[in-house]
């Protein structure tokens, strides 16, 4: 009987994330679970066996956010492609019961778009939904937990009625198991694999695009891929390079020595998996060193989770006390005061609370994953197959401690040198070239949001074609024109028809939609005679709906119903945006 109970008692939690957020919110449910006697199976969307959900008599809960222009995050990719398949008959999945959480942010358009999709195929499919889908907004006054912490009290309120608890709820005050066992060994430590989907290039150029005097640093890096090239060393114009920076040496070191780790930082430390998952790449016996180097991130903002964790190895009642405080829903307040605005950093928190010491068998609980990061390629694959352009707006700034920041990926790609190895993978991005090679394109990017472009335009001069429109903006003509003597020569040569707001060059500022509204008569002719396609790419703060408006009135100058002739575009993929915060 407790043989059965125990099978029964059981939950597949599935994630696609993107960012991390998904991931840690999977974790966060698998704590929970625990709690309440359940033995949760955690794993990414695409990492699972596909075929399971078919059969599975466990309930399965989704966990998934929303990337690009309403897509699926890039490890759950595979599992939708084949959740698609028209020959899945409409009564396959009669069998599963499920629930769905979607994390996302409201001021996009596509809000959550992954996870309603999502809950809407699986009930195409037969599938039974536990409850209502979950839509977690980082709008909320409370962040992604307005919505979650409800769905979860709702979602363990219905599973428990259906497996009754066997023994009380593991008090909240009594740490979870670790996800793994490590202990130090006299093996030597092996050497880490590439994992088999990245490339291995070489940074061959790093340049900075903006005059010194320009507070904006923006750099060009291009990395060489191997010869001869194989079968994944390909892109398509609008494609992004994807790297995984590391740690910064320095950090590592100081981290090592708050942690008090230094002596066994080098030490032979072999991993045994329990509870989690490890990306085959991380060697099963590694170092400290390397783990905090190559894998865990020590210099991101910490999550709620982070505090969660810290909490139970804390041996000063003041520091448990705040560490409480920032994990329950009504101190996310506090919590955001303390961490967000700042942007603290993990390392930072931990020097904030001496007496909480994370265990040696805990890291991989506490410690995330060091996140994935995007760049448009500016280069073109047909012109340049091995030679990959990145355009960077190096992030640096200043927060309310008055501490220099620098992101993580553009500090360790300034600390590149010239034949260092960088690993990379290629991923597709969300704006695409027409079918129809001929057709116009009318592109609008400001600062970096050029990048992309910068692939179509090469891509599409190579194959003669001039139907190329670009409405480019930027403060200076002196100082941060980027690209400006490769787009002139286009324009010397009609291929590229340029159009250029600087915005401080004169005493009234000039942006791009001033200049769409001023080529109102050509962009109406493209758009509605010539069937050009408009993109538009760069900072998501205002640009997007500052321009959509612009083509807005384009339109009004010419038809009625502006908006839904823009809207019309939108859905017809005639008008695309790729931007970001």
């Amino acid at each position: 009987m407790a043989e059965e109970t125990e099978a029964q008692r059981r939950v597949l939690i599935l994630y696609g994330s993107q960012t991390g957020y998904a991931k840690d919110t999977a974790f966060r449910i698998g704590r929970q679970a625990w709690r309440r006697h359940f033995a949760a199976t955690i794993q990414a969307l695409d990492d699972t066996d596909k075929w399971q959900i078919f059969t599975t008599q466990q309930p399965v809960i989704f966990v998934c956010s929303t990337t690009g222009q309403g897509d699926e995050p890039d490890n759950m990719k595979r599992f939708w492609r084949f959740l698609l398949r028209k020959s899945i008959p409409p009564d396959a999945l009669h069998s599963l019961q499920f629930a769905v959480f979607g994390l996302g942010d409201s001021s996009y358009a596509k809000f959550n778009f992954a996870a309603k999709r999502l809950f809407r195929r699986l009930e195409q499919l037969g599938a039974h939904a536990l409850l209502g889908r979950g839509d977690g907004d980082d709008q909320h006054y409370l962040g992604l937990d307005g919505a979650l912490d409800p769905w979860l009290d709702s979602l363990w309120s219905r599973l428990l009625q259906k497996y009754p608890l066997p023994e009380p709820i593991v008090p909240s005050h009594i740490p979870p198991p670790p996800s793994c066992t490590l202990a130090f060994a006299h093996a030597t430590p092996q050497l880490p694999q590439l994992p088999a989907h990245l490339l291995h290039a070489r940074l061959a150029l790093s340049e900075r695009m903006t005059s010194r005097e320009h507070f904006q640093d923006v750099h060009r890096f291009r990395l060489l891929l191997p010869e001869p090239p194989v079968a994944d060393a390909r892109w398509s114009p609008g494609d992004c390079a994807v790297l995984r920076p590391l740690n910064d040496p320095g950090d590592v070191e100081r981290f090592l020595e708050l942690m008090h780790w230094t002596q066994d930082a080098d030490r032979p430390l072999r991993i045994t998996a329990e509870r989690a998952t490890l990306p085959p790449w991380v060697p099963q016996t590694t170092t400290l060193r390397w783990l905090f180097t190559h894998y865990l991130d020590i210099t991101a903002v910490p999550r709620r989770s982070f505090f969660e964790m810290l909490y139970y190895f804390s041996s000063a009642e003041n520091e448990k006390e705040r560490l409480h405080d920032f994990t329950v829903a009504e101190g996310q307040d506090e919590l955001h005061t303390y961490c967000m605005k700042p942007r603290r950093t993990i390392m930072e928190a931990l020097g904030d609370f001496p007496n909480s010491r994370v265990p040696l068998s805990y890291i991989f609980d506490v410690f995330p994953e060091i996140a994935e990061r995007s760049f448009s390629v500016s280069s073109a694959c047909e012109e340049t197959p091995r030679e990959v352009d990145l355009t960077v707006a190096i992030v640096r700034y200043k927060t309310i401690m008055q501490k220099p920041r620098l992101g993580k990926c553009t500090q360790w790609l300034l600390g590149l040198h010239e034949g260092d190895s960088v690993a990379l993978r290629f991923a597709r991005g969300t704006m695409r070239l027409p079918a129809l090679p001929e057709t116009p394109i009318i592109m609008v990017g400001p600062g970096t949001g050029i990048a992309a472009f910068m692939s179509f335009i090469r891509a599409r001069v190579r194959r003669g074609i001039s139907a190329n429109y670009l409405f480019f903006g930027c403060r200076s003509a002196s100082h941060d024109f980027l690209y400006k003597s490769q787009l002139l020569d286009w324009c010397n040569s009609k291929m590229l028809h340029l159009e250029c707001a600087f915005s401080r060059d004169q005493a009234q500022k000039v942006y791009v939609q001033h200049k769409i509204r001023q080529r109102s008569d050509l962009i109406w002719s493209l758009i509605n005679d010539r069937g050009a396609v408009v993109y538009v790419s760069g900072n998501a703060n205002r640009m997007p709906e500052d321009v959509r408006q612009a083509f807005v009135d384009v339109v009004a100058e010419h038809s009625e119903s502006p908006h839904e002739y823009i809207q019309a575009m939108v859905k017809s993929r005639r008008y695309q945006e790729e931007c970001w915060y």
